[in-house]
């Protein structure tokens, strides 16, 4: 009789197992990305895979606008099902802010992390760079690139790293810095 006990128990047990997968299979349905992840923001290719992490687990159409131009202020927006979920921009500001400060006031963020110095500040939802201009030939400024992350967009402080520091290399390639008439 113990054996038919432990035997029904054991039946029991793989039966209810079998009953929680088919139960999750059914339940877990992952949303669904039906768009494509840009390969560029603002004309600046960045890594696809740390903005994949950043914008929704989920939606239909993606859409990307800009306006503006490289020698003022550019702003690009990424839109996903008609709402906005991250805003870049980048602008020429005057020498002498901090990326910790840009971060403050544009967005109340105050504990933020830094990389290549305090050149890059960052959160899991928001980052400023500062590319310096200084030199013989060069007018001297900075620019300014600040990324956010709005909901449902998906907060990733290593992506977000990834993301500004990468898109800033990109653009110091570029070589953006105005020379002086």
């Amino acid at each position: 009789m113990r054996h038919k006990t432990y035997i029904l128990r054991g039946v029991s047990t793989v039966v209810a197992g079998v009953a929680a997968v088919a139960t999750a299979g059914c339940s877990a349905d992952k949303p669904s990305r039906e768009f494509t992840v840009p390969k560029a923001l603002c004309g600046v290719s960045v890594p696809v895979d740390a903005l994949s992490r950043l914008l929704p687990a989920s939606g239909k159409t993606l859409s990307t606008q800009a306006e503006g131009s490289t020698d003022g202020a550019l702003l690009c927006t990424v839109d996903v099902d008609d709402v906005m979920v991250l805003a870049l921009s980048r602008e020429r500001i005057v020498a002498g802010d901090s990326a910790r400060h840009i971060l403050y006031t544009q967005l109340r963020v105050t504990q933020p992390k830094f990389t290549e110095g305090t050149s890059i500040a960052y959160v899991d939802h928001a980052a400023v760079s500062l590319l310096k201009c200084r030199g013989a030939g060069v007018e001297e400024e900075d620019i300014s690139t600040l990324v956010n992350v709005l909901k449902p967009a998906r907060p990733n402080e290593s992506a977000m790293k990834s993301l500004i520091t990468d898109y800033t290399a990109r653009v110091k390639k570029e070589g953006p810095c105005k020379k002086t008439p």
